[in-house]
């Protein structure tokens, strides 16, 4: 299993160009994660931003000064905060950049403080910046000790190194107490953030091995529920086959007593339906088990609609119905599973007939896509579903219409049934419905043996 990576929403315009022209220099390791990615932007940007802010310092001093070691140290450090996005790029390695990273702020910037030969500096705005950047990179301890040696060095320039004038004297406790103060405070606030980072991180990852362990033990017991349903539908089939042996025995012996023969029948009836309900069952957990059998054969599909229209008659007849059973003649064989394709029509066709009072149920069958496959329609002009429903019809256990569904002893499965085994055989149901004008279902089937195709859960 490969893991997608994260997205977020990113910004459009000029700074959604700017962030693109960043990301380039991300590789994708870390381009992979938002957590990965913000860091390695944050880099490339501080690299980058504190590199031209130098470069400027150094262009003015350049300008007003003479261009000693000091200039030239600076254009180093200049030189490698630019290369440090190159740096984690070509080594995919966001540590190890970032440690140069926090290493040159943490020993240049005190370097070009005494190098400047007088206090205070222009470079002691940067020293609040540093103990947020390298906490942010690299943790909390190195960034207590990048906070302890700014704080000391300011302390220790200031007591050494002469004022800029000597107007400016009485504000030197002030500044000194402030620049020294200001790396604690800005690292106090980094921890503070990198600690609740670290909470969240551990409670994320907690809450995942939760959910593994979760998604473990729904698994197992979607699957024991599975195994029970197999195992109990087997041991219930056989003692209701039995009774409907004895109540159809019952109802030739009583055939004399139209009452008791009337109580046997019903007894065969609600035997039959029951054990119609424990078949759904079976077939849902071997659908779900992955344990559905399948036989492929050739056969003609009008032969198959002439039996059809055999057993779906009487049902039909019950509810005045009128059925119209047509087949392109020159539709031929098809390759397929003939059982579970009867199964399918069946299905489609009794619901047709039970939701359906006075009404013409139409089956057809027809070539389509040049021959390649036959398009089978059931429509009827029964009670319809409404728009919202349609997307319902096919999960287990739903009914759209309870009364109606009870009425006629509706019990949720088959059409979820039926959508399975279709997309076994290489198609895919669809349905249109009206409230009060009827239902038209509709599915493709390959003409010849389709591939192995996977059943969605």
């Amino acid at each position: 299993m490969t893991a997608s990576p994260d997205t977020d929403d990113e910004p459009g315009g000029l700074l959604g160009a700017l962030v693109g022209a960043v990301d380039r220099l991300i590789p994708e390791e870390l381009n992979a994660r938002n957590e990965t990615r913000l860091r390695a932007r944050v880099l490339v940007v501080s690299s980058v931003g504190i590199g031209a802010l130098v470069l400027i310092g150094q262009t003015i001093r350049a300008l007003t000064l003479p261009m000693d070691g000091n200039f030239w140290a600076g254009i180093a450090i200049i030189g490698v905060l630019f290369v440090l996005p190159l740096v984690q790029l070509y080594t995919r390695s966001l540590r190890l950049a970032a440690g140069f990273l926090s290493l040159i702020l943490i020993g240049a910037l005190p370097a070009i403080l005494a190098n400047f030969g007088r206090f205070p500096a222009p470079v002691l705005a940067f020293f609040p910046v540093v103990p947020v950047l390298v906490t942010f990179f690299s943790g909390t301890a190195l960034g207590l000790v990048g906070t302890l040696v700014l704080s000391s060095s300011v302390l220790i320039l200031a007591a050494r190194l002469p004022i800029v004038s000597v107007e400016f004297e009485p504000q030197l406790p002030t500044v000194i107490a402030f620049t020294a103060i200001s790396p604690i405070v800005c690292f106090l606030l980094a921890a503070v953030y990198d600690r609740n980072r670290q909470r969240n991180e551990a409670d994320l990852e907690r809450r995942g091995r939760d959910l593994v362990a979760a998604r473990f033990e729904a698994e197992e017991a979607d699957r024991r529920k599975t195994e029970f349903l197999r195992h109990m539908s087997h041991e219930l089939r056989t003692p209701l086959n039995a009774i409907i042996g004895y109540g159809e025995l019952l109802e030739e012996e009583l055939a004399g007593d139209p009452e008791l023969a009337g109580d046997a029948q019903k007894i065969g009836a609600a035997s039959r339906h029951l054990l119609g309900l424990i078949n759904d069952l079976l077939d849902i957990s071997k659908i779900e088990a992955g344990a559905m059998a399948f036989h492929f054969e050739r056969f003609a599909v009008c032969d198959l609609l002439a039996e059809l229209s055999d057993t779906l008659g009487p049902l039909a007849a019950n509810h005045r119905d009128t059925l119209e059973v047509t087949c392109e003649p020159e539709l031929g064989a098809i390759e397929s599973d003939r059982q579970r394709l009867q199964q399918i029509l069946l299905n489609l066709g009794g619901n047709a007939c039970k939701f359906t009072e006075g009404g013409r149920i139409q089956i057809r069958a027809r070539a389509v896509d040049g021959g390649a496959r036959v398009r089978f329609e059931v429509s009827d002009e029964g009670v319809g579903m409404n728009p919202g429903d349609l997307e319902r019809i096919f999960e287990p256990f739903v009914q759209v219409d309870e009364s109606a569904s009870r009425r006629r002893k509706g019990s949720g499965l088959g059409l979820m049934i039926t959508k399975k085994l279709i997309e076994h055989l290489g198609g895919e149901i669809r349905v249109t419905s009206a409230r009060g004008v009827g239902s038209t279902f509709t599915f493709d089937l390959p003409m010849r043996r389709p591939e192995l195709v996977r059943i969605s859960g």
